[in-house]
């Protein structure tokens, strides 16, 4: 248990191309809820027919059915006088699949955790000029689904808050005003988000941010399909997603309003948080003061 069985994915590929058949068998016979439990309570003890029966609190005909379909595929033994066994290769997938099961389950967790610290950095970032200022429009969340994005990159590190967004915005300017892109902020879409995120100290509840813990800012730009690459310019092709959108002035709102986007997704009934990119979207890039900066946040979700 625990080791690997296949040498690479390749083997492993071809292992299940050639048992479709017999691994579909054997999902079925496990997808079940039924089955599952008389596997569970057989293995720590054979069982009559009639304890199982009495147990589970099932028809007669019904039990009858499902121990047949397992003794069938080999996870379940007959033995005499209508005893039941879990067999050897019974337990052993039985054992596989819950392991298998805890182990995504804590993933998931760990996922989550990831994204709740995640989102609660994003938001630490900006405390420290919020004071008093009330955010506008929260109550107003809209579902986009963003195409796929040809964008150019602009990317810096920085060693205090503010720092790599003041770096990269500057380099996006110098290059994007010589095209006369920014004349055009709905046609050329400007997005910045962390990369990487600052380092984030859960128990002091605040950032470490010094040179020997950077923390970038990534700007994109987005650009033609029939754009030339240039040397020197990062072009990347970007995957569309599912995100939930709203809007805010002023770079003192940005961290109140991933809060509220952070909440609306963990007590929506309808969606989940998402895997793409936290994206703010500055309406009009070329306002430099920073409490008048139009944005429009963009968090991940998936149905």
């Amino acid at each position: 248990m625990g080791k690997k069985l296949f040498s690479s994915k390749e083997s492993l590929k071809m292992f299940i191309l050639e048992s479709l058949n017999d691994l579909a068998d054997l999902f079925k016979c496990l997808d079940h809820p039924t089955r599952l439990e008389i596997l569970a309570r057989l293995i720590s003890e054979e069982m009559e027919f009639k304890d199982l029966q009495q147990a589970m609190d099932i028809p007669k005909t019904s039990l009858a059915n499902h121990l047949i379909q397992l003794v069938e595929s080999g996870l379940v033994e007959k033995m005499e006088r209508g005893v039941y066994r879990i067999s050897f290769d019974g337990e052993d997938i039985i054992n596989s699949s819950a392991k298998s099961f805890l182990d995504m389950k804590v993933r998931e967790q760990e996922r989550l955790e990831t994204l709740r610290l995640r989102y609660e950095g994003i938001i630490s970032k900006y405390t420290y000029t919020i004071g008093e200022q009330k955010m506008e429009n929260t109550d107003k969340y809209r579902i986009v689904k963003l195409p796929p994005l040809r964008v150019v990159s602009f990317h810096a590190m920085g060693t205090f808050l503010g720092d790599p967004e003041t770096k990269a915005s500057a380099e996006l300017s110098s290059w994007a005003n010589s095209k006369g892109m920014l004349k055009n902020p709905e046609k050329h879409r400007v997005y910045g988000f962390n990369n990487p995120d600052p380092k984030y100290d859960k128990e002091k509840g605040d950032f470490i941010v010094n040179e020997e813990n950077p923390y970038g800012y990534e700007f994109w730009i987005t650009i033609d399909d029939d754009f030339e690459e240039e040397e020197n310019i990062t072009v990347k092709e970007v995957p569309g997603g599912l995100y939930v959108v709203t809007s805010c002035i002023g770079v003192h709102t940005l961290g109140e309003t991933w809060k509220d986007l952070y909440r609306w997704v963990k007590e929506s009934k309808k969606y989940k948080f998402g895997k793409n990119q936290c994206l703010e979207h500055s309406k009009d890039p070329t306002i430099s003061d920073g409490s008048e900066l139009d944005f429009d946040l963009y968090f991940p979700i998936s149905e």
